[in-house]
């Protein structure tokens, strides 16, 4: 048990150092400079009780630089139980390339089109613009935002992630944003490597083209993360997926409050996880199972786990802040050292919750 503890530990290590030497040697970057011409810009955002949310969002909105004539907002209100829908229709008035819909009741049963993906369909047959560009309402874009993602753009290419980080000062939310770094880190290796599979719906742009083939969020099988499942859906029929990253496309969001929250948030996300191939498994298994592996290996080899588990922490810090620097963030070392308690802590528990036999949660509605 000690030596295949061991041995595991030991792949975990090998892991994140490819890791920072693919972060370091295989970076893409998608600049195309000047762009040639605007293509016109449709911005989806539903909101689902963002009353307080809502301010810091439409403001960054108004900041953003690229040409107002070639943009359309489309804002909608998702059975909103607070402000959000006078928010919305208020600043609609003062925007004339902006448009407002009430969300209509899902047309099918909640097991195949879940709510988000639903709303996201009736907004999506408003656009008029040649790219579709997605973010949420507790986020904060930066004025470049749509410039950058569009630069992601090339042949064959149907959808471009963006890059987002949370914002705070205590602890909990620096730990869940080094969580986001690491994650994404990950996601944008692979993806650089040419095994794009999955998004992110809170910075993403669609092709016209490309989502009106796939069908839309209408045309998509249902699953608790449509980003994911657009993903998956682009490439079934032979579109590229690009991650862009950048500080003109990093967008800012928001913690979650408390650790019960969180843990719904990283439920949903692990419904996703579940369908992504095995080589993504694989590579999150191995993340996870690093803690009982170095426990085990504590016990039978004091000194070597005592040597292991600092340098993983040491790859994985280096590795987090590197990526950090790509989007134009410099983290704290100090602070990425204690990450490590905080991840053992969530991981594990997010894979205890996963199982535990209770309905996911998504704003009120509930999902088996």
């Amino acid at each position: 048990m000690g030596i295949l503890s061991l041995s595991l530990v030991v792949l975990l290590l090998f892991q994140d150092f490819v890791l920072i030497l693919l972060l370091k040697d295989n970076f893409k970057r998608y600049k195309t400079g000047n762009l040639p011409s605007y293509p016109r810009a449709s911005i989806l955002i539903p909101s689902r009780n963002e009353a307080n949310n809502l301010p810091g969002c439409l403001s960054s909105l108004e900041k953003l630089s690229y040409p107002s004539d070639k943009i359309q907002f489309i804002l909608g209100d998702d059975h909103s139980t607070d402000a959000t829908k006078s928010i919305l229709e208020a600043w609609v008035k003062t925007m004339p390339n902006a448009a407002f819909i009430s969300i209509q009741p899902n047309p099918k049963p909640e097991n195949q089109l879940n709510g988000k993906a639903n709303a996201l369909a009736q907004m999506g047959a408003m656009a008029n613009g040649e790219v579709l560009l997605f973010t949420d309402a507790d986020c904060l874009v930066p004025e470049g935002w749509v410039e950058k993602m569009i630069e992601g753009l090339g042949p064959e290419v149907g959808i471009v992630t963006g890059i987002t980080t949370i914002k705070g000062k205590s602890n909990f939310e620096k730990f869940q944003a080094f969580d986001w770094w690491l994650s994404l880190g990950m996601v944008k290796v692979l993806d650089d490597l040419g095994v794009s599979i999955t998004a992110m719906g809170n910075n993403m742009l669609i092709t016209r083209e490309a989502y009106d083939k796939v069908g839309g969020f209408a045309g998509i099988p249902f699953s608790l993360t449509e980003d994911f499942e657009m993903a998956r859906s682009l490439k079934n029929i032979g579109y590229k997926g690009v991650h862009q990253i950048s500080p003109e496309n990093l967008i800012e969001t928001k913690a979650q409050l408390d650790f019960s929250s969180l843990l719904e948030q990283r439920k949903r996300w692990m419904a996703g996880a579940f369908t992504l191939p095995v080589y993504w498994k694989v590579l999150l298994a191995i993340q996870v199972l690093f803690f009982p592996a170095i426990l085990l290996v504590l016990w039978f080899f004091p000194v070597i786990g005592l040597v292991a588990w600092n340098v993983k922490i040491f790859l994985q810090s280096h590795f987090i802040h590197r990526f950090a620097v790509y989007a134009g963030e410099n983290l704290n070392y100090s602070d990425l050292l204690l990450f490590e308690i905080y991840y053992m802590i969530t991981a594990w528990s997010t894979i205890v919750y996963y199982f535990w036999p209770s309905k996911t949660d998504w704003k009120g509605r509930q999902y088996l």
